[in-house]
């Protein structure tokens, strides 16, 4: 809840300096945001991203005519949905100057690390990992974009990711920033130092991690073991460990595997077709075994089940993304970790009350999205002079309980009742007018109307 908070505060410091920069035609168009509607605004994002509707026209999301999201326009207002995406800020503008000077992440950095401790501490990783690097699509100005051809998005800002490779939970992560400035936040950007900075959550554990070529090698697999993690994945075949037999040859049958084994340490290739192997560095492996169903080595079949943890949190990203167009790469990194806590939201929910979570994700992420709503949409229920058809969508899905009236509540709302000298005679004269005193009703005939000219009634003026 302390992210929300900073975000919310950063937000209004930010809304309050723009007040006095910009001249608004009324105050109700720059007013500071509260705790609620900013998580009707969050909650509208998932709401938006179940829907794929992230990157549609904002005012078709808000259209009057039947044809955008009717909840939306309950919310709010598009225009103020557009002036708070607009006025998103995640640190003190006042400072940022200073730290930019050591920190290039200085704009989000606040933000992101709180996220990351609160991702280690939730939750227990499996017996399975895996390191592998996101990239979320972005082509703004800023200093370290990336461009990876083998990506859909090709450019964009690149994480790297400790993830779950059976639950898909994101553990740990880490933005590229190319060479940070010296620092407290200058670090090493090789592959094996980005490996020893991510799998802190998991030393000494006995768990495995399997990782692409990119950052195998055997000295990270020997610094792996003495923080007792155990290492799989394929290896480049450029590494000097590699004998000469294990490489492709044409001599080499299709299905045939070599096994070279080391203390602790097991290489493997394997030849998948003609002219090709695929060489596999474990440090979980210490035998030859071999698949009696497929005719394919063990640590194969493990790589293949354990490898495609990151890919799988990419995917599920990009299914119900809330992810803006945007022109501010903070907000790129903002809305990526919004995806990241939706999919593992999902999961702590599913360990803790495995009879209520639903079987399906996009469920799960609208009854997020509503809980979020809920508190301003009953708010916005007693709100006048809305729409004709969003106030009654109010009153009927989020009007307030009202409590049973007294009797005595019910007689002075009334606006006509029977006299009550009539009534002792049992006549029920309707009446109007009521007692100044009891507030009962009463009649002309019943009621005492004193005639006092101008001249006394000054008088009784004066004399009080």
């Amino acid at each position: 809840m302390s992210m929300i908070d900073d975000v919310l505060k950063y937000t209004n410091m930010y809304i309050d300096r723009l007040r006095v920069n910009q001249q608004y035609s009324r105050n109700r168009d720059c007013k500071n945001i509260d705790r609620p509607e900013f998580m009707a605004y969050f909650g509208l994002l998932y709401l938006i991203g179940i829907k794929k509707s992230h990157h549609a026209n904002v005012k078709e999301i808000f259209a009057s005519d039947g044809t955008g999201i009717e909840i939306a326009r309950a919310v709010m207002s598009y225009k103020r949905f557009l002036f708070i995406t607009r006025c998103l800020r995640f640190d003190d503008k006042n400072t940022r100057v200073e730290r930019r000077k050591v920190d290039k992440l200085a704009a989000i950095r606040e933000l992101f690390q709180a996220f990351v401790n609160n991702c280690k501490s939730s939750f227990n990783l499996s017996g399975y990992t895996t390191i592998d690097e996101m990239l979320h699509p972005f082509r703004g100005r800023c200093s370290f974009i990336q461009y990876i051809p083998s990506k859909p998005a090709k450019y964009g800002l690149k994480m790297f990711a400790l993830c779950d490779a059976k639950s898909f939970y994101t553990s740990n992560l880490e933005i590229y920033c190319g060479i940070q400035p010296a620092g407290p936040f200058a670090a090493s950007n090789t592959p094996t130092d980005i490996v020893k900075r991510l799998v802190t959550p998991i030393e000494n554990s006995n768990r495995n991690l399997t990782t692409d070529n990119w950052y195998t090698s055997v000295p990270l697999a020997d610094y792996l073991l003495t923080k007792k993690i155990t290492v799989l994945g394929p290896i480049k075949k450029n590494k000097v460990e590699i004998p000469k037999e294990f490489l492709p040859g044409k001599s080499r049958a299709v299905g045939s595997a070599l096994f070279g084994f080391q203390k602790e340490k097991m290489m493997l290739s394997y030849v998948p077709r003609k002219n090709k192997s695929a060489i596999l560095l474990s440090t979980l492996h210490d035998d030859d075994e071999m698949d009696p169903d497929t005719g394919k080595p063990q640590a194969i079949l493990d790589y293949n089940d354990t490898k495609g943890g990151v890919g799988t949190v990419v995917k599920m990203c990009a299914a119900y993304s809330v992810s803006r167009i945007t022109k501010r790469w903070p907000c790129v990194v903002f809305y990526a970790l919004m995806n990241i806590a939706g999919i593992n939201a999902q999961i702590l929910y599913k360990f803790a009350c495995p009879e209520k979570t639903p079987k399906h994700r996009r469920i799960f992420l609208k009854n997020l999205a509503l809980s979020m709503m809920k508190e301003h949409l009953t708010f916005r229920s007693n709100i006048k002079y809305l729409p004709q058809d969003v106030s009654a969508f109010l009153k009927v899905n989020y009007g307030r309980e009202v409590e049973p009236i007294t009797e005595e509540e019910n007689r002075s709302l009334r606006k006509r009742g029977v006299c009550r000298s009539c009534a002792l005679e049992k006549k029920r004269t309707s009446a109007s007018m009521k007692c100044c005193r009891c507030q009962s009703f009463t009649c002309k005939k019943h009621s005492a109307v004193e005639v006092v000219c101008s001249n006394c009634k000054n008088e009784n003026i004066n004399s009080d």
